[in-house]
């Protein structure tokens, strides 16, 4: 299906470094960023970007080379990041969840000149084993802005649309994640459309409170730029704080993915609702019951989106045309088609893969980095392969079937199972293990099972494997249930040895089945005891 470009949009965009300097020339007193306890208006910004991008070639930092960033948001991150993009570098980001192999794979895989990061993180990416580059606390940094700043004006580097501005990491199938090439007027460009279709204007404030290493915020925060509206955040999710928050900052819309909806929803109606100027919500996955307690008893409306790092904004669901249980429609400049297994479109209401191309420039990845061979598979057929189920139904609107690869999605994360099981299988007394997707208690996405095989006269101690895990695996990619088997219940393919995961048992209760929320509550018992 061809796309219908949602109305206004001119997806002609240079990129980040464009959108500031023109928000700047235009009103540079109006506020920007707003946070608990501080506001900056686009000068203000743009000021320390230019700092920042100052102390960056201070560092030596050229264009083309890669300053990696590990920090919770922060307002200080986005300058960083701008910054970066200023002086024509590439920003690499980090996932502030990531320890042990998880983290090293990305520091070793990405060789950054420099790495920006909070002191929480320092002590981490110093453990991580990755090469040698200097690691500088971002914040202490920036603590200098106040006593030194630039004497003159800083010159942006000569930026082109198709220019690489950031390295992001993203769940691999058959190997470790894979760093996404993303130009700069990919941002500029899906962001513009994202704006014109949540409306944006003058009188907007964003509350944020997804991470600004994922691709999301990168888009959030050009659309601001574009349509003179606040960008307010949060340092990170807390369902406590949510509504106060919302209230405080003047929030009008959010994104709020993975089981950041239920969670808020359990918490049951806002008491300040009367006050909030929060009109919509996007969100992906929705499941029925969200848009029950968000649209119908608390009459905010609910948007959907499809899209990945790769490219954020294939589908949307508009204020003027969506549908309950879709994940939105071709409007935001791609073509989508559902395809099978040999890359033929069904017809309308037959299951198969979902796969897209832009209609424009600069709309979506330009490949994976050092990875030659996955981004010609990625995008054979000339047609990008998302590895995701849907139908298309007569009307347009895709309706997601889950993930045809083997990855799991936890808490709003993608989590490769082949970079998991890895990382499992030095976990003591393990020879084999396999992560599978089990039912999720909040709805929409996965909690993690692993089945393991010992060595043999391996003993298994529960209480160890899970606090195995929680120093070596990050926190979203944590499993909640474990189960010991023997070596006959991998049953593998013929040909490629691959482990038959659909046959694999995927109960949660039962003998044998540790649940690490029973098992490390328990531990947590005993401490105080």
């Amino acid at each position: 299906m061809i796309g219908e470009l949602v109305h206004g949009a001119v997806p002609e965009r240079r990129g980040p470094v464009a959108d500031l300097l023109e928000a700047e020339a235009v009103r540079p007193g109006a506020p920007f960023l707003r946070w608990a306890g501080g506001e900056w208006t686009v000068a203000d910004f743009a000021d320390r970007a230019r700092w920042c991008a100052t102390a960056l070639k201070g560092y030596g930092i050229e264009p083309g080379d890669r300053v990696a960033i590990m920090s919770r948001n922060s307002q200080w991150f986005l300058a960083w990041q701008y910054g970066i993009y200023l002086v024509g570098g590439v920003e690499v980001c980090i996932n502030a969840e990531l320890k042990g192999p998880f983290l090293a794979h990305i520091v070793q895989d990405s060789e950054p000149n420099l790495v920006l990061a909070q002191a929480e993180f320092l002590p981490t990416l110093e453990a991580c084993g990755g090469p040698a580059v200097p690691l500088i606390d971002l914040e202490d940094e920036a603590g200098k802005y106040a006593v030194s700043r630039p004497g003159e004006a800083f010159t942006p580097c000569d930026l082109r649309p198709h220019d690489l501005a950031t390295i992001m990491y993203t769940s691999g199938t058959t190997g470790p994640s894979k760093g996404v090439m993303i130009p700069h007027g990919y941002y500029s460009n899906l962001g513009h459309i994202f704006s014109r279709i949540i409306e944006l204007t003058e009188a907007d404030t964003a509350y944020w409170v997804s991470p600004f290493f994922h691709v999301d915020a990168h888009l959030a925060v050009p659309a601001t730029l574009q349509s003179g509206a606040v960008f307010a955040f949060t340092p990170r999710f807390s369902v406590r704080r949510f509504w106060p928050e919302v209230e405080a900052l003047g929030g009008t819309w959010t994104l709020l993915i993975g089981a950041m909806q239920a969670v808020l929803a359990t918490a049951g109606r806002p008491s300040n609702l009367e006050r909030l100027r929060m009109r919509r919500i996007f969100g992906a996955p929705i499941p029925q019951e969200m848009y029950e307690f968000y649209e119908d008893d608390l009459g905010i409306e609910m948007l959907e989106m499809f899209g990945m790092t790769e490219s954020n904004g294939v589908l949307y669901g508009t204020p003027a045309h969506h549908r309950r249980g879709s994940a939105g429609w071709p409007c935001g400049g791609f073509e989508v088609k559902i395809v099978d297994e040999d890359g033929f479109e069904v017809p309308r209401g037959t299951p198969g893969e979902i796969v897209h191309r832009p209609q424009f420039p600069n709309m979506m990845t330009v490949g994976y980095w050092r990875r030659p061979e996955a981004t010609v598979e990625a995008f054979r057929g000339l047609w990008y392969h998302t590895g995701d189920a849907g139908i298309m139904d007569e009307d347009g609107f895709v309706f997601f079937g889950g993930r045809l690869t083997d990855n799991l999605r936890r808490r709003g994360e993608n989590v490769s199972a082949w970079e998991l099981e890895s990382a499992l299988r030095l976990a003591p007394g393990v020879q084999e293990c396999a992560a599978i997707g089990v039912r999720d208690e909040f709805g929409g996405e996965d909690e993690i099972k692993v089945l393991l095989e010992l060595h043999e006269g391996a003993d298994f101690d529960p209480e160890v494997f899970f606090a195995y895990c929680e120093a070596n695996v990050p926190r979203f990619a944590l499993p909640r249930f474990v189960q010991v088997v023997p070596a006959q219940t991998f049953v593998r393919g013929v040909g490629t040895g691959a482990i038959q995961k659909h046959r694999l048992p995927k109960d949660t209760s039962g003998p044998g089945i540790f649940d690490r929320n029973v098992v490390m509550t328990a531990v947590a018992g005993s401490a105080k005891r």
